[in-house]
């Protein structure tokens, strides 16, 4: 009678396996990129209230479509309101003026199942804050991955990437009741 039971153990032992390897390449799936962030830590950032965007790169605004640099305004635009931070038109006018700079690189990767190299685009997404009071440099933050290919999918998956960005920030988003 051991047997049987042996048998349903080892079963359940290899569709277990196969459930977890299913999720591991999931998880792969999506927006996969690497966050790198550095804070001046003698700031206290809830003395900000308001906050601007400094114009784009001339390169981002001859390589990058005016329609995407809009949405990607828009995303950080969101993420930095959801901090209790408000809008202001004019740069400089904020408490903080906000750089956003989007960079693009050839890279090389090893694939995991062969000794073979790929070559890919790899994007960069960067922000950085800077004190209008004092003139600092107070925060920088980068998400770097493999750049999407097709537009929609960008634009789908920007959301997520400023979103990861910003868990790097150093206030939270704020509720309201």
């Amino acid at each position: 009678m051991a047997i049987p039971h042996l048998y349903k153990l080892k079963t359940f032992a290899w569709v277990l396996l196969m459930v977890l390897f299913s999720v591991g390449m999931l998880s792969g799936c999506g927006p996969s990129v690497r966050i790198y962030s550095d804070t001046d830590d003698s700031v206290r950032f809830d003395q900000y209230t308001t906050y601007s965007f400094l114009d784009f790169t001339e390169g981002n605004k001859k390589t990058i479509s005016e329609i995407e640099l809009n949405r990607i305004r828009v995303a950080f635009a969101r993420e930095i309101e959801s901090r209790g931070l408000k809008f202001r038109e004019n740069e400089k006018e904020g408490d903080v003026s906000v750089q956003i700079t989007v960079f693009h690189r050839q890279a090389m990767d090893r694939d995991y199942y062969s000794p073979r190299r790929y070559v890919y685009m790899e994007r960069a997404l960067s922000v950085d804050f800077y004190d209008n009071q004092t003139l600092t440099h107070v925060w920088h933050c980068a998400a770097v991955g493999e750049l999407d290919s097709d537009p929609s999918e960008r634009a789908e998956n920007l959301p997520i990437v400023v979103a990861k960005i910003f868990e790097k920030f150093p206030l939270k988003p704020t509720t309201h009741n």
